[in-house]
């Protein structure tokens, strides 16, 4: 295989005080296969020690993230926005042959099919059990499936239509799933649709079976309906959503909103007051990163903000004009993105705060603790042949 990576930049890039400098370690140079006419796509993902690139070529890439080399490639007739569903040591993306697209489980090291599964893709993150994997697909229409990885096959599957594009909750016993139109109902992992006292009731699979109307349900399970979207801003507005154990985070076009318990509005900020609106470009991407307790990464107008909605502080704000993000991962100090300007792949390295150095610093020390010599296949060999001797 051809080395992609012998070109790679170090490129310190240093922006106003306000903002913290970046280094370009690595810039992929796929060959894209343009054409016009046709939109961009492209997706990441990461686990362990390997990121996984959907590029604008309909292929896969695996990268080792420390290293900045290809480990494989491979052709999937497939490109998309939507990035691989992880699981330990495998991930899942369509696959087009020409005749049809099925989801296939690909091996992360190898970028080998392990199994190809019976329907054309995910819709929304799946949720595993053992070796069952519980999601929204399309097959047929919109489904909510529980599919047994070690059979490959369906153990059971309710049509919900356009409720497969809606993300489920998954409960400790149960899962509540959209249908549309705001109606949901709770079913428990063996397929059994749960009885409650309710006003509302729908059709699922021509059955009859109690529902209620929210929007979403925040990280406690409080119901967010559209009445207190429109109450607190939000009520005609696209958002992000990303939950942790003690909020809620909205990112809209305009604010950021955190809820806290019972859906009580801890912060709501103009997103205005953290990039001016001269900044602003129609394509730009919004996304929530990550978070942690009350405080979040996201990235809004090409600008990465660690933000502390308890302090109500900019902690880092990354700016990443020069690169446009598509898509984004951010793992420590490292930014590994996908740029609109060519399609291409990027790590950044950029200055972290003292606190993230600390978290960063304790994160390596506790992997190199842990960390495991891999086998020697010589000395494996030596010592049964010396069993087999003595």
């Amino acid at each position: 295989m051809f080395n992609i990576f012998k070109s790679l930049k170090f490129l310190p890039i240093i922006f106003a005080a306000s903002v913290f400098p970046q280094t370009q370690i690595y810039r992929s140079d796929f060959d894209l296969d343009k054409k016009e006419n046709t939109s961009f796509k492209g997706s990441l993902a990461m686990s362990g020690n390997t990121v996984i690139f959907n590029a604008d070529n309909y292929s896969l890439h695996g990268i080792n993230k420390e290293k900045n080399t290809v480990m494989w490639e491979r052709k999937i007739g497939w490109r998309s926005d939507a990035a691989p569903y992880i699981f330990e040591n495998s991930f899942f993306y369509g696959n087009y042959d020409g005749n049809g697209r099925k989801v296939h489980q690909y091996d992360i090291s190898t970028g080998e099919t392990v199994r190809e599964l019976d329907f054309q893709s995910i819709s929304t993150q799946p949720y595993f059990k053992n070796s069952v994997m519980y999601t929204t697909v399309m097959a047929d229409g919109g489904k909510l499936m529980a599919y047994d990885l070690k059979t490959n096959s369906v153990l059971w599957q309710k049509n919900i239509n356009f409720g497969a594009e809606v993300q489920p909750v998954f409960s400790d016993d149960r899962i509540i799933a959209n249908v549309e139109d705001d109606l949901w109902f709770e079913i428990d992992y063996d397929g059994n649709f749960l009885k409650y006292k309710s006003e509302i009731s729908m059709y699922v699979d021509e059955k009859k079976v109690a529902a209620k109307k929210f929007h979403f349900l925040s990280h406690d399970q409080t119901p967010i309906t559209r009445e207190w979207l429109q109450t607190n801003k939000l009520g005609n507005s696209e958002f992000k959503i990303e939950k942790n154990q003690n909020c809620t985070f909205l990112l809209s076009e305009n604010y950021l909103t955190a809820i806290g318990k019972n859906g009580k509005v801890k912060l709501q900020i103009n997103l205005e007051t953290i990039v001016p609106p001269e900044e602003y470009e129609n394509e730009a991407l919004s996304a929530i990163v990550s978070s942690e307790n009350e405080k979040l990464w996201f990235v809004f107008q090409n600008h990465l903000v660690h933000y502390d909605t308890k302090k109500e502080k900019v902690l880092r704000d990354v700016y990443l004009i020069n690169w446009q993000p598509h898509q984004l991962i951010l793992d420590g100090r490292n930014i590994w993105l996908i740029s609109r300007n060519d399609g291409q792949l990027y790590h950044l390295d950029f200055e972290p705060d003292e606190e993230l150095n600390r978290k960063i610093q304790r994160e390596d020390a506790i992997r190199e603790h842990y960390k495991c010599d891999p086998p020697n296949h010589e000395k494996i060999k030596a010592a049964k042949e010396a069993e087999k001797k003595y």
